[in-house]
């Protein structure tokens, strides 16, 4: 298979995959825990931070649960405050209600969570937040634009550096053809030192 039909076939793979991850990290939630069944009930105060210091608000679901010890039934409730102690989500039921939870969005700040039940009664309370849930869209284009330019880059690269090459060989090649043989000096008549006897110039003998 020809190189440019195999890139052809392995960018589209790799945007799919690396965008599947990116979903994958978005859609996670990081817990909070806010009460469990072993603890009694009080006030819990927790602060959600921002992803890259900004301040998107962020997925958030609230789950609760309520359980009676030495009761059937009773009144239970839940509040939760932002930093200004104002009133951000809030549920007042009965012991045996379905769904006492919430789902909505909260911004990055300071949260008191304020839970109330008449006697006998227990909770589990937690918090999930999706931090990068804000991000969705934007991190999918970032991702995707950095995918294209290194298709483009690696293109790029492999074109100059083949051209690179081919320059350098053709080069080489044609110093070679220009000088076939290497320029020898000794072994030559005109520089090699004849015995005196064999002196071209020596006198006679028969005047020596």
């Amino acid at each position: 298979m020809e190189r440019r039909k195999l890139n052809l076939i392995l960018w589209p793979i790799a945007l799919i995959l690396l965008n599947s991850l990116w979903f994958g990290v978005s859609d996670n939630a990081a817990p909070h825990e806010i009460n469990d069944y072993e603890h009694a009930i009080e006030e819990r105060t927790i602060t959600l931070a921002g992803v890259f210091g900004q301040d998107k608000p962020m997925p958030s679901v609230f789950e609760v649960e309520f359980k009676g010890l030495s009761v059937d039934e009773g009144a239970v409730e839940w509040k939760i405050f932002d930093d200004k102690d104002r009133i951000v989500a809030q549920w007042a039921g009965e012991l045996n209600d379905k769904d006492a939870g919430w789902e909505g969005e909260l911004e990055p700040g300071e949260y008191r969570f304020q839970t109330t039940t008449d006697q006998g009664i227990i909770t589990k309370q937690t918090l999930y937040i999706q931090p990068f849930g804000p991000y969705v869209f934007e991190g999918h284009l970032t991702l995707s634009v950095m995918l294209v330019i290194m298709a483009f880059g690696e293109t790029l690269v492999r074109k100059k550096g083949g051209e690179y090459l081919s320059k350098k060989n053709t080069m080489n090649a044609q110093v070679t053809e220009k000088a076939p043989f290497s320029q020898k000096k000794y072994g030559m008549p005109e520089y090699d030192d004849l015995p005196s006897e064999d002196d071209p110039w020596r006198t006679p003998k028969g005047l020596q």
